[in-house]
């Protein structure tokens, strides 16, 4: 991941992310054909990454993951998630995830506005309001039946390459 800035992560600790790692980071990520998952917490973190993007520390087109309702970012709402895609520079793609209670709602969101949605235990260990998931194939098994439902289409491995500007593999 590369995270565009620093937050009070969890309201417990600060999530340091320095102007000059961001560079390393940045540069040593191109060097080795990563391309990085650019996760954004709150809004300045999108004028953070097109910042990078300038100066040559971040490579186009840019990946962008809006995670939503962590303790110390922006809220999970439908609001907050319109908002953050209006600020995104073109050519980019984007994913969203909700922590905890907003995990559906921003899932049904990021969808319906064209955007991917990221799930599994990283995220959300309860699968359903006091319900623990037994494994992230539960997260998946249910993500596939709303893009269904949605009449969307699951993408390939090869076509997810292809969205994110990745090589094909041989």
């Amino acid at each position: 991941s590369y995270d565009c800035g620093s937050m009070n992560w969890l309201h417990t600790a600060v999530f340091e992310n320095s102007p000059r790692f961001l560079e390393k980071l940045g540069t040593c990520m191109q060097e080795n054909g990563v391309k990085p998952e650019i996760e954004i917490f709150d809004a300045g973190m999108i004028s953070n990454a097109v910042y990078y993007l300038k100066k040559g520390f971040l490579k186009a087109p840019l990946h962008f993951q809006f995670v939503l309702g962590a303790a110390g970012g922006m809220d999970a709402t439908v609001e907050n998630l319109v908002f953050l895609k209006s600020l995104l520079p073109a050519g980019c793609t984007w994913g969203a995830l909700g922590i905890g209670k907003g995990h559906l709602p921003i899932m049904y969101a990021a969808l319906a506005l064209g955007g991917h949605v990221r799930v599994g235990m990283e995220d959300n260990i309860l699968y359903s309001k006091g319900v623990l998931a037994k494994s992230n194939v539960e997260f998946v098994d249910r993500t596939k039946r709303i893009v269904a439902e949605l009449n969307k289409e699951i993408a390939t491995p090869a076509e997810a390459r292809a969205i994110l500007g990745l090589p094909a593999k041989a």
